[in-house]
């Protein structure tokens, strides 16, 4: 079908549905009185608002960072919004609003019913502002549920985080008091334990770190041992060849007294005759006193010489000697010093099967105190960053919430829109009375052009006649048509009537 034919088959269709005109005043009239007569017996139904505002951004939360534990405020109002429609939150709200005393209701159950399918809870997605409002047929109702409502969720935002926190130094507390007697239990065991196995854990290091320097050093006082023997037989054999060999004349006896005045005096002698000369009372007496020295040198050393007892050790040589004494007692002393390493050696090689295994138990006590050392700090630390929170929680105010606009008790109904409801049930009057004049011109069809009769008798048209309106005629077609305007303009006037009663003051804009 082209747009031609669909543009005259849409004619022919209104020409139709115009002929059944008639049918269209009372039907639209019957349901027009109908639904507006329905709409004046709906009950009025009254709505109160609320908007609070929840902010969660304070000047302490910068300057308290790592000090405190900031809940998540946002997640915990979240969180607050999904709960708060449950069964203690809704029995809350209605004992607070009275609502037995105002409706008359003994059922708890209905009424938490009523409350749970009224109360609208909104927004907090970006802005963080709550929209609360609960409609019902009385204002004083809907006032009182939506002021109930506000109060709690304000209460429980700020209530329900401290209540957390009570619970959880409670909790730290208990945990410090059981981590406290474990620790020093622990403490208790190691000491004993370590009372216990005292000789056998004084050494530094594990027991094959022990060994080893154990080794190590018996190693080192063995090679200094066969060091100083060397040292010693060089000694005996220097002193076995001055045995052997002549003394010589300027050979004396040493006496380190003697020796010792002798050598103070010569360097007094030399200090004065840097001052005076030869012939100077002080430089002949300390002369005299060095010759006597020297000559009582000379003499000790003619009787060590003549007595045949005397040991030629006791003249020049004696130096040598007095080397191999020290040398022989340092020899003694590095052979105890081997025979103790050597006797440390074995001692630690004979606990071979267990040292090990105190070693380890020691061990092991050790981790288990420190992992609850570690654990009793740290739960400490915890105590002080929760007893720092709970004063922030206290003594500020965490969360912040400002009413915007507190509820108000209504004064007119929100609902239904009775304006608007009117202008729908014109509209489907006029819709039903068109629907029904276009099913009878469906159900009694009349043939409106010479394009239709051919298209049904499927046979060419020759021609047509005209119907020659007179004006009688005319004068009908007016007045009918008069008659159908005014009609419809006093339904319309029917309408502004039903508009100005409800209160809409005219037309309500579609």
């Amino acid at each position: 079908m082209g747009l031609e034919q669909l543009y005259q088959h849409i004619i022919q269709q209104l020409r139709a549905s115009w002929r059944r005109r008639w049918w269209l005043i009372p039907v639209a009239w019957a349901v027009c009185l109908v639904g507006w007569a329905y709409i004046n017996t709906l009950p009025d139904v009254y709505q109160s608002s609320s908007r609070v505002y929840v902010n969660s951004q304070t000047v302490l939360e910068p300057l308290l960072r790592g000090m405190t534990v900031r809940p998540d405020t946002e997640q915990r109002v979240r969180m607050m919004t999904v709960t708060l429609l449950s069964n203690d939150n809704l029995r809350e709200i209605a004992r607070q609003a009275d609502l037995d005393v105002l409706l008359n209701q003994d059922n708890e159950q209905a009424l938490i019913g009523t409350l749970r399918g009224g109360i609208q809870l909104d927004g907090g997605r970006r802005d963080n502002i709550y929209t609360i409002a609960f409609s019902h047929r009385d204002p004083e109702v809907a006032y009182r549920v939506v002021r109930e409502t506000s109060n709690l969720f304000m209460e429980r935002g700020l209530g329900d985080s401290r209540v957390d926190l009570a619970s959880s130094q409670t909790f730290i507390e208990r945990q410090l008091q059981r981590y406290a007697s474990q620790l020093q239990n622990k403490e208790a065991e190691l000491e004993s334990f370590k009372r216990e196995n005292h000789s056998l854990l004084s050494a530094g290091g594990n027991y094959y770190t022990r060994l080893e320097r154990a080794r190590d050093a018996l190693e080192q006082a063995q090679l200094e041992r066969d060091e100083h023997a060397q040292r010693l037989e060089t000694l005996q054999a220097r002193l076995e060849k001055d045995r052997q060999s002549p003394i010589a004349e300027d050979a004396h006896l040493s006496n380190p007294r003697l020796d010792q005045r002798i050598s103070r005096l010569e360097s007094q002698l030399d200090e004065m005759r840097r001052h005076f000369t030869d012939a100077h009372p002080d430089v002949a007496q300390t002369r005299r006193i060095l010759k006597e020295l020297e000559e009582r040198r000379r003499e000790e050393t003619r009787m060590a010489l003549a007595d045949p007892a005397r040991s030629v050790e006791g003249v020049v040589g004696s130096p040598l000697r007095l080397a191999l004494v020290d040398a022989e007692s340092h020899a003694a002393s590095l052979e105890t010093r081997v025979q103790e390493h050597k006797r440390r050696v074995e001692n630690i090689a004979a606990l071979v099967d267990q040292v090990p295994a105190i070693e380890s138990r020691f061990n092991a006590l050790k981790r288990d105190h420190e992992v609850l050392q570690q654990s009793y700090r740290q739960l400490l630390t915890t105590r002080e960053r929760a007893a720092m929170t709970g004063s922030v929680e206290t003594e500020t105010a965490a969360v912040d919430f400002r009413v915007l606009e507190p509820p108000t008790r209504p004064s007119s109904p929100s609902a239904p829109d009775r304006p608007l409801l009117a202008s729908g049930v014109l509209l489907l009057g006029l819709g039903a009375g068109s629907g029904l004049a276009y099913l009878l011109a469906q159900l009694r069809g009349t043939v409106t052009s010479t394009a239709r009769l051919a298209e049904i008798t499927r046979r060419p048209v020759l021609g047509s006649v005209t119907r020659v309106p007179t004006p009688n005629r005319r004068r009908r077609q007016r007045l009918e048509l008069m008659i159908f305007a005014g009609i419809l303009g006093t339904l319309f006037v029917a309408y502004l009537m039903v508009l100005a009663y409800y209160g809409g003051g005219g037309l309500w804009p579609f």
